[in-house]
């Protein structure tokens, strides 16, 4: 019974949004908002939000045209590992001869997996080029490597880019090896 009233207030909200202008509709929207839900979370009853219990199929909200819902970098770290998900470090310089992990949070706000770019220069040539794919969430994690050349000097800089090919961050490392004790 709620959760027919939910979908009901749902639904008349909906089709008052319809008339509103572009701008205002997506205030309207998110006025509401709740805190942010686990991606990964399903409905106890195996429902997805936009479906009714009716006969009739309901479809999924519309994503106003020609806009995707953001995809957001929420933190680049360098790091000579990554360990249960998250970085061990933080690399101030890339040593010869080991990998240089990008590890990367990201919001994905749509209802779809995206993907980002992720090069890996040495000098300004590309040495690997890497796509990932983020699951919708609030909070995803993905990484990829570099393994540096044990002859490797100069400059490793680090591109992101989303699906539609924007720059989202760039980092820069000097390559050196690491000092040696005394």
């Amino acid at each position: 019974m709620i959760r027919a009233l939910h979908l009901a207030a749902l639904a008349a909200s909906m089709l008052a949004l319809a008339g509103c202008p572009e701008g205002s509709a997506a205030v309207a929207q998110n006025a509401d908002a709740g805190a942010p839900v686990d991606a990964g979370a399903s409905d106890a009853q195996g429902t997805v939000p936009w479906q009714s219990s009716s006969s009739a199929p309901a479809s999924p909200p519309a994503e106003p045209s020609g806009e995707r819902a953001s995809l957001e970098l929420l933190q680049l770290t360098l790091t000579s590992d990554v360990q249960k998900k998250e970085p061990v470090d933080t690399l101030d310089a890339a040593p010869p001869g080991t990998r240089v992990y990008a590890h990367l949070k990201l919001r994905n706000r749509s209802q779809d997996k995206r993907k980002v770019h992720v090069d890996f220069l040495v000098n300004g040539k590309l040495r690997t080029p890497l796509d990932l794919t983020v699951e919708p969430s609030w909070s995803f994690r993905t990484w990829g490597y570099n393994t540096m050349q044990a002859g490797d000097t100069g400059e490793l800089e680090v591109r992101v880019l989303d699906d539609s090919g924007a720059t989202l961050t760039t980092a820069r490392l000097p390559i050196k090896a690491k000092s040696k004790a005394k």
